[in-house]
């Protein structure tokens, strides 16, 4: 049996190329995280584009079987929430400082305007 060591290339095949290292880091790819908030605002945003769609197929699937269902300004507050929620959340990880922290609010008040209009009240 034969390891691997015992089948090198022998000859002119044998070439070293040196793999070229970044300057001082600039062009590396930044590992800094994004901080607790604007990750929490982003599962949030996700959430209500879930909610969105359960809504709207409890709506399709009430109004196949004759049920009246959620009703239609429902889903469409859902979905406009969901949308709003989503479009916060791009800015607030476009934008550094209280740009940032005013789109992640929005985000919070978002969700707790459509958590509590349509699932508590």
């Amino acid at each position: 049996m034969t390891g691997p060591t015992d089948r090198l290339p022998v000859g002119e095949d044998v070439n070293t190329v040196e793999i070229p290292l970044p300057d001082d880091g600039a062009s590396a790819p930044s590992t800094v995280r994004s901080g607790f908030w604007r990750e929490l605002a982003g599962a949030l945003a996700l959430g209500l584009c879930v909610l969105a769609l359960l809504v709207l197929g409890l709506q399709v699937l009430d109004t196949a079987q004759g049920v009246p269902g959620p009703g239609v300004w429902t889903v469409v507050a859902h979905v406009l929430c969901a949308v709003a929620a989503v479009l916060l959340q791009r800015q607030a990880d476009r934008r550094a400082g209280p740009q940032a922290g005013l789109a992640i609010l929005l985000v919070f008040v978002l969700t707790g305007v459509a958590v509590w209009f349509f699932w508590w009240a």
